[in-house]
Order: C-alpha cells, then structure tokens, then sequence
C-alpha cells in the first residue's frame, strides 16, 4: 500500500490530456490568427483576394508571389478570404502562373510563418468550394503544418466537417496518419465530439481501438466529452471499452471520472461483461467508483453503485482509501458523502490499511464542512493512522502527533511538554495533527470544539458551557502562509488609498485610552486640530483571526463610504507594522452598549426611535447607497456609537465585506461577528447568507435600546445564538403594544428577526415605516419638553432640548425617588410587573437591588 500523503493530486493522465489540450488550443489560435483580416496592411490587390471581387482582383493581379504580413500569399488571402467568389479567383490566380508549374506549385506548398498551407487554411475555414479546387489544383491532401504538426485530415476533424473530412480521403488522406500526440483523425474528432466526421472516418477504415502516445483510445476520449451519439458510434464499429491505457484507466473511468451518467450506462449495457468492467482498477487501484468519488460526481456514483459497483463499497485502492475516503479527499460533495454513508455496510469510522479514516482525509485537504459533517454523523477524532516519526504534542487538551519534519526548526508547538520518540518507531496519528501538518487552523480548532462538546442531546447545550470563543495555535505553515499574504495585502492598501488619507502617528497628539480589544486599543486624540480616536494594532504572534486582514477590510471600506450614519473616516498610518493604526471621528458619549448595560442611562421613546432610524439610514447607505455595497456581518450595540448631539452612527468595519465581489463569496458561509446578535443562517453555516444578516442583527439591537436588556442575557453568546438558531427562539416582546414597545417597534420586529432571510424587509422599507413615527415623536418633544429633565406624570424621565441629547440622560438610580412604591406581588410575594415578562422576577426593596447589582450591572438572582 502506498503512503496517502504521498497521492499525486493529478495523475500522469490527466497532465498528458492537459498537454494535448493546450497543443491543440496553440494550433487552433495559429490558424485564427493566419486567417485574420488586416486590411491597413495589405495592398489593395491583397484586401480584393481576401474578400474583394474576382474581376477587380483580376484586374490588379500584376505579381502572383506578392506576400502579405505573416508570410501570406495570395493564394493563402483567397483561402482564408469569405468573398462570393473566392473559388474563382484560385482560378484567375493559376491562370496567371500560366504554363510555368514550378511557380504553382510553390503557390500550393508555401507556408505561413505559423507553418500552414493554404490548403489548411481553407479546411479551417470549412469552404468546401475552395477546398475542393485547391485539391484540384494539385494541393497535398497528406501536408503535415504547424508546429504543433498537424496533417489536413485533423484539422477537418476540428473544424467538424464531414465534406472535406470526404474529400481528403478521397483524394488520398491517410485514415491512419498521426500528430505530435500519435492522435490519429479519429482521435481528434472524438476529442472534439464531431459524430458526422467520426463516422465518415469509420466508414474508410479508421480503427476504433486505435493506440494514442499513451495507449489512450477514441473511447476513452469520447467517454471524457460524454456526448452519447460519438461513444455509440465507436461501440457500433467495435471499440472495446474493455481496453485501458497507460495508466489501466478504462472508458468507464474517464466517464465516472467526468460524471457523464448515460455514458456510464451505455458503456455497461454494450459491454460483454459489466461486471468485470465495474471491477476493474487502475495503476492507483482505483475502480470506476473511486474515481467518480474523487471528482465528486454524486450522481455518477449513484449510477455505478446500481449496476453493481456496491461490492466494491469497501475496496481500498493502494493509498487505503475506500470510495467514502475518496469523495472526503475530493471535498466537492456533502451530498456525495452523505450518500455513501447510507449504502450497507459504509461506516464514517472505517480504518484503511494504514489507519486513516475518511475524517484524516478530510482534514488532511482542509474541508471544513465535511471535516464538520463527519463529526455531526459519528465521525471519531480519537481514531489513529500510522506514520514514521513523530513529536507528540498537546494542543489545548488535544494530544496528537506531529511528523518532526514538518515543523521548522525554533518553531514552538505549544507551552506543553514534547515528548521524543525512537526513530522508526511506529506512530499514531489524529487527524488533528493532519489538519495541523497542513495549516488548517480552522479545522483544528473545529476538532477541539467538538472534542470538547458535553455528551447532551439538546443541539444548545454544547454552547452552554465554556468560552463562547476559541482561538486554536496556528500552526506554522498557515503562520507562514498569514506572513506572507498580510505583507501583499498591506503592500497592495497602501499603493490603493488615497494619499490625502495617509496618516502619521507623530502628527497625533494621543491623549487617555479609551477602549481596547484583542487588536490592541482605542485612544482619543487631536489631529490637525480636529478630535479623533485612534485604533492601534499591535503586532500578534497567535490568533485565529489576522489583525492586519481586519485592519486591510477595515479601511478599504471605511475610505469609500461617506454618511452622517456611518463613522467618518480621517485617515491610516499604515508605514510601519508596529504603529498600524485606523484614525477615525471621535463619538463623545460612546457605545450604545455602554449607555445602556453600563452607564444605565434611560432613553426615552422618542431617542429610541431616533437612534434606531440613524442606524437604519446608515445601514440603507451601506447596502444600496454605497458606490461598493457592504455587508456589515457584525452589527451590534457594540458598534452603534452616539454623539452628544444625539446622532447615531455604524462602526465597526473589521468583519464587513463587499457585497458581490467574487473574491468575498467563500467569505459568506463563514461566522464573522459577535455570536448574541448573530443571524441563523450564520451561526448554523446553513450556506451563503446575504446582506438579510445584518437586517436580523439591527433588530436585537432595536429590541435591545427598547427593553435596555441584551438578548438572551441569561445566556452565554454562543448558547443565545443556538436557541435563536436550533429552536427559534426570540426575545420576549408584550402581547399588546406600550410605551416601552410601540405597535410599529412590535410590527418591525416580527418581521425583521423572521428566521426566513426572504421574509425580512430590507433597511428602505425599515426606514419608511420608521419615518413617520420618528418625525411625529420628535414633533411632539419639540412641543411639550423643557430644557432640562423632568419628572412626567408617571414617575418616568423625559429630556429637555427638543431631542433629547445624551449629555442630558441620567442613570436609573439617579432618577429614582428616595422611596418607591413596591411592584405588584402575587400570593407568593412575587412581581407581576414588566420583569416578569422579561424572565426575572424580582424582589425586595430598591436598596437590596442596587446592593446585588453585579459588576455589568446586571441583578443577580437568589434562590
């Protein structure tokens, strides 16, 4: 059995057909190129040979050896020409060669400098009129062109025309002439699929198990095409499709391998013995079967199971890999896996001759949502391969076996003990350490979330425990790999942005700190006289995330986009890796977070809707009104920021994507963002999402500055964003509507947060049913409020200044009188009241609140 990290990814056939492919687009592209029209460069007896009239050609024929650019004659013009009477001016052409017939025959055998003949040009052209005067004129039916050689026969057998493919041969073509690729005419016709010219071959004796430079046959390449009428045709002639090439690779393979289903089952319903031609297997031990699983061909390999493949199920070829280690290898099909997973007999845990599992196999090629659904259908991580020298390591509880060969020299694996072993001594193998050798950070951190999942049914509980977050140790080729496109990818930022925007540190005058995350922190400062924050990285050596990736998204969005919703961009110093840095306005009064988890401050309802009109607008800008629209992916109170004046603007562009750039779409299946304020179909990894996410986001985020609660706050992040995904569970919002939350807040909920991304409305129709409220409240604080806060009637607080400005709001217990009168109470002594609705019961006195206030301000539940 061979080593299966040895497996080539191509084989030596598929390299071949690539070389023929490429030879035979160069002579394709040689003859296009001679049979152009470039009439500012010919003279006008060359532009009336290529399409002129045979009269006015006539009459200003003076020289017959006359050459155009690129060594054209005339006789070349009048071939590769598309007049009316191009035949008739060959005639005109000869009759001017009178009796000297040296100089016709020069005109038939001169080439062009790519090396055709006229002859040839004319068959490329498919002019049966031109083509069969030429060969009447004495032309060579046999003439060989190019590089790459190419004879007259197989260029009628490119071009598809079964009139000149007749008059070649019978006017003395060789059927069974061959090209630079021993291809005969048969081959090229099956190559290209052209049905009419193969059977005009077959009917002057062509052979249809004709040898190719490796043994290939004009089944094999008829087979690989999969158009059903030119692999009958061979069959009805006799083709064997029992015959192999080099390789042992029989038609059936390259069918399976192509995924062309009615070729397969032809091949089968014509063949003597289906069944040994089912089993048999290639240089690399493959059967059809495999084959159709490496490429990933599902319904392919349904077809051959049904004719009887599935008593090869189980066979290995010589890298011990069974058909369902195949398709994991491939990567190409969930569906194919899970297919092969319900056939008798198919365990996800089977073990080939080595030990590797189809979960290796997967990690091995970084598929990372087979690598997820193997783990979801039973898949065992704890399962060994064997190797030849290890170095066991621990990875965050993980014990696994790393080759020494594969780590470079001073790179440190882990803070953890590395125990040697004896060389040769016979190793054991995870797939984690698979996924490992090869940088797939992703999987391996997968593989220790799933390691580390409790034995409960309840699809959340795996997220009520432990960190809603995990960073696994990269390893160092997919540290290498991050290096080297972070240094691109700055390279690539700073020769794009503007020079207006570029920023040095030392014209900033920092002043306090006033945030900071795992990028480094958020200072306040003065720029050219103008307040500003500054975001400063700092250089990481671990994460799964890549700070300079973030900082490069950042800025390319935040440069392109102007809004009074969305977060002004001043500039970026972007010169040296130590002092990376995004400058951006400074917000006075901070996070929507923070006014209302930490600051507790009490919005009143006409600030609600204000700020959460500002977000709408600035995200209707983002989506539809950006020269570049963008997905945010990571919209939350977080980052909603607040100026004193009231105004709410989006931040936060680290996570954020263009909408449609090609280069994004393997980046929207991903989970980007904080995990509370995650759509369903981002946290499930169901597929692609789209800009609907960020809609879903936006309404946690109104439901959140409506009840001053976070989602779900009993929950962990990770645990939140399961119950909203597995078990469709929202906040609570009242049966009827109240001044907390009014009818249209509960109309806009209801269907922004709908778990259909198709059902959610998008930011222009939030707006337009937000506008009117908006307007109406704010009219109606313009009227009735006073220039400082006061009491209403119903013991709440309002604020002055016709907006209500942040600067004005004052904490809860600030605002609370010395006594209040207790909440209604049931028979138990429990309340009844707005708490209720929302989860928590509460119970005691203001003071003995306020004493079990935890350190986020949350009350802390006593049983």
């Amino acid at each position: 059995m061979g080593n299966y990290k040895s497996r080539p990814p191509s084989s030596c056939s598929d390299e071949f057909k690539k070389k023929i492919s490429e030879g035979y687009s160069l002579a394709r592209s040689r003859l296009n190129d001679d049979v152009k029209q470039r009439s500012a460069s010919w003279t006008p007896l060359q532009n009336a040979a290529f399409d002129g009239r045979a009269e006015i050609f006539s009459s200003l024929l003076d020289d017959v050896e006359a050459r155009a650019p690129h060594d054209l004659s005339l006789l070349h013009l009048i071939a590769a020409g598309h007049g009316a009477e191009q035949a008739e001016k060959l005639g005109v052409l000869f009759g001017a060669c009178g009796t000297d017939e040296a100089k016709r025959r020069a005109l038939l055998s001169h080439t062009t400098t790519h090396g055709f003949s006229a002859l040839q040009l004319a068959i490329h052209k498919a002019d049966v009129s031109v083509v069969s005067a030429l060969l009447e004129s004495g032309a060579d039916p046999a003439f060989v062109g190019g590089p790459p050689a190419l004879p007259a026969l197989h260029i009628a057998a490119m071009a598809g025309s079964s009139p000149i493919t007749r008059l070649l041969l019978r006017s003395g073509a060789t059927v069974l002439a061959t090209d630079s690729c021993q291809f005969t005419a048969l081959h090229c016709a099956a190559y290209f699929g052209h049905e009419s010219v193969m059977r005009e071959l077959l009917a002057h004796g062509a052979d249809p198990n004709m040898r190719g430079a490796v043994s290939d046959r004009p089944l094999h390449l008829a087979a690989s095409k999969g158009a059903k009428a030119p692999v009958e045709a061979l069959l009805e002639a006799g083709a064997d499709p029992a015959l192999t090439d080099d390789e042992a690779n029989s038609a059936l393979h390259f069918a399976a391998k192509a995924g062309h289903t009615a070729v397969i089952q032809l091949l089968l319903q014509r063949s003597p013995a289906p069944a040994k031609l089912l089993s048999m297997r290639n240089m690399y031990g493959d059967a059809a079967l495999h084959v159709s699983c490496y490429a990933g061909r599902q319904e392919a390999s349904k077809a051959l199971v049904a004719a009887g493949s599935a008593q090869f199920i189980a066979a290995e070829n010589v890298f011990s890999e069974t058909p369902l280690h195949a398709a994991c290898t491939s990567g190409r099909s969930i569906e194919l896996v899970a297919y092969l997973l319900r056939q008798p007999g198919v365990d996800p845990n089977c073990q080939g001759s080595d030990g590797h599992t189809p979960l290796h196999s997967a990690c091995y090629h970084g598929h990372v949502a087979v690598v997820q659904f193997l783990l979801e259908n039973g898949a065992d991580q704890s399962l060994t391969a064997r190797a030849e020298q290890r170095t066991a390591t621990t990875v965050g509880g993980l014990a696994f076996a790393a080759r020494a060969e594969s780590i470079p020299s001073g790179s440190s694996l882990t803070p953890s003990s590395t125990n040697g072993a004896t060389p040769g001594e016979e190793q054991l193998q995870t797939p984690v350490l698979w996924a490992y050798e090869k940088g797939h950070d992703r999987i391996v951190a997968l593989l220790k979330h799933y390691a580390n999942k409790q034995g409960n049914n309840d699809v959340c509980s795996e997220y009520s425990s432990g960190d809603s977050s995990y960073t696994p140790l990269p390893s160092p080729l997919g540290r290498l790999r991050s290096m080297t496109k972070e240094k691109a990818d700055i390279l690539q930022l700073r020769a794009a942005l503007n020079a207006n925007f570029h920023v040095n540190l030392s014209d900033i005058e920092f002043q306090e700190a006033i945030g900071s995350g795992s990028f480094g922190k958020v200072y306040r400062g003065t720029f050219k006289g103008r307040p500003v924050a500054i975001k400063r990285y700092r250089a990481t050596a671990f994460g799964s995330k890549s700070e300079v990736d973030m900082l490069c998204r950042e800025v390319s969005i935040l440069c392109r986009v102007q809004h009074p919703n969305v977060l002004a961009f001043v500039g970026a110093a972007l010169d040296d890796p130590s002092s990376f840095a995004i400058i951006t306005e400074f917000v006075e009064s901070g996070s929507l977070f923070s006014l209302l988890h930490e600051q507790k401050r009490v919005l009143e309802c006409a600030f609600r809707l204000r700020i959460a009109m500002d977000v709408a607008q600035g995200m209707r800008y983002l989506h539809d009104g950006a020269t570049k629209p963008v997905i945010h992916r990571d919209l939350n109170s977080h980052n909603i920021l607040i100026h004193s004046t009231g105004r709410a603007v989006v931040a936060d562009f680290g996570e954020s994507r263009f909408a449609g750039a090609p280069e994004e779409s393997n980046n929207m299946t991903k989970q980007p963002g904080n995990l509370r304020w995650m759509a369903p179909e981002v946290f499930s990894c169901a597929g692609r999402y789209d800009r609907r996410a960020d809609v879903f986001s936006y309404a946690l985020c109104v439901w959140e500055l409506h009840s001053a609660e976070l989602p779900f706050a009993h929950l962990k992040p990770a645990a939140a964003a399961a119950e909203m995904a597995y078990k469709r569970a929202r906040p609570p919002l009242p049966n009827e509507a109240s001044l907390q939350f009014p009818d249209h807040v509960i109309r806009l909920l209801n269907t922004a947060w709908s778990h259909e991304p198709d059902s959610r409305p998008d930011f222009s129709q939030i707006v337009t049913l937000l506008a009117p409220f908006v307007d109406r409240d704010d009219a109606m604080d313009t009227s009735s409020s006073s220039a400082t806060l006061t009491r209403d009637a119903r013991g709440g607080v309002t604020g002055g200044g016709g907006g209500g400005a942040v600067s004005q709001l004052k904490t809860k217990w600030e605002q609370a009188p010395p006594t209040l009168p207790l909440p209604e109470r049931d028979a138990l002594g429990r309340s009844t009241g707005i708490g209720a609705l929302h989860g928590w019961i509460s119970t005691g006195t203001v003071e003995e609140l306020r004493a079990r206030l935890d350190k986020n301000g949350y009350i802390v539940q006593q049983f």
